[in-house]
């Protein structure tokens, strides 16, 4: 094992509840916590490549998108690489969906409105709206978070870190859908067992807005401020959250900030999807790199104040997630002291 310290001593080790918002205990080591052998076993960090996964929907229009990680609390994180449009219409009864867009442009036709997404968006679609997607160009790749309870904007502070009348994008409708002949409207469940219907018109051809209120909405990663505590930086703040607070997103772009302490999460799956550079992130080079530390696993973490800036989003979850067979065919164990792939044994 090699100095991850840069010649800092004594380490410290910070445990906590909630995050950093519970109980807490912090103790210095001798020698760096987050180094390994080796590891055997599902509750163990990962990284992936988007750009190494060909997801179900790539080559095949009839297909949703696939699962990556699952939990039996149903939050699940899935991935979508859609080159055609979808033949069909989905309605999540189960979850609301968060679609990040990590590259393309990509048509969202829901039963509220339509809308354009660019790279860096997120796609708020809630539970029980229908929806078809289709990129606008060659292709597109996105991350979708799924969550069983209702996701909220929840920045600290009503002002600062979001401007919603600046930048949130609502679905308008479009009149140029037309009524269509028989569509096939697909009910998705977490389980699989989805159900279709097939109705005599496509449901995504509406007629005016009636209501001040649209639950499809749009906002870029780029909108949403970092916010930091001089001169060490503290932790990020959540931008959205469940109203569970099994689900918590924040914006972990670079910022002005120390590197955080090497860290014992005990009540939240940690994933980051480094998004791109021009600098890199510790050890995630790649845009579309997504990253797992499972609750209990002691990391440390690349710095965030780096000479060049990045952009990337972190998804906390209390869910257990577990990677699926596909995910792990393409993932590689990973160090957690910069989030480079580990050279150890595991599986």
């Amino acid at each position: 094992m090699h100095d991850k310290t840069n010649g800092e001593a004594p380490p410290v080790q910070l445990w906590t509840r909630d995050g950093f918002m519970g109980a807490h205990s912090v103790v210095t080591r001798s020698t760096y916590a987050p180094d390994y052998v080796s590891v055997q076993g599902p509750h163990s960090p990962r990284r992936l490549v988007l750009d190494r996964l060909t997801p179900d929907d790539w080559d095949d229009a009839e297909a949703l998108p696939t699962a990556v990680a699952t939990s039996r609390s149903g939050v699940r994180l899935l991935v979508s690489g859609r080159r055609k449009p979808m033949p069909f219409v989905v309605r999540n009864v189960e979850a609301d969906e968060i679609h990040f867009i990590q590259s393309g442009n990509v048509k969202f036709e829901t039963d509220v409105g339509s809308l354009t997404a660019e790279e860096g968006d997120f796609v708020c679609i809630p539970k029980a709206v229908a929806y078809r997607y289709h990129p606008t160009g060659d292709a597109m790749r996105s991350v979708i978070v799924e969550s069983p309870s209702a996701v909220k904007f929840s920045p600290p502070a009503p002002t600062g870190m979001l401007n919603l009348a600046r930048d949130l994008t609502y679905a308008k409708v479009a009149p140029d859908i037309p009524v269509g002949g028989p569509t096939r409207l697909v009910l998705k469940s977490a389980d699989g067992e989805n159900t279709v219907f097939t109705m005599p018109h496509d449901p995504l051809s509406l007629g005016v807005q009636l209501s001040e209120s649209v639950p499809v909405w749009k906002l870029n990663l780029t909108k949403i401020q970092v916010l930091t505590y001089l001169p060490e930086g503290g932790p990020p703040s959540p931008f959205l959250s469940s109203g569970t607070g099994d689900v918590l997103m924040f914006n972990l772009s670079s910022r002005i900030s120390g590197r955080a302490p090497i860290h014992i999460n005990a009540d939240f799956d940690e994933v980051i999807c480094y998004v791109r550079g021009p600098g890199a992130w510790g050890g995630c080079t790649e845009p579309g790199t997504l990253t797992c530390v499972p609750k209990g696993a002691i990391h440390h973490g690349p710095s965030e104040n780096g000479r060049e800036t990045y952009q990337a989003w972190l998804l906390e979850t209390r869910a257990t997630l577990r990677w699926t067979p596909k995910a792990i065919a393409i993932s590689q164990l990973m160090e957690t002291g910069e989030y480079s792939p580990h050279s150890g044994a595991g599986r």
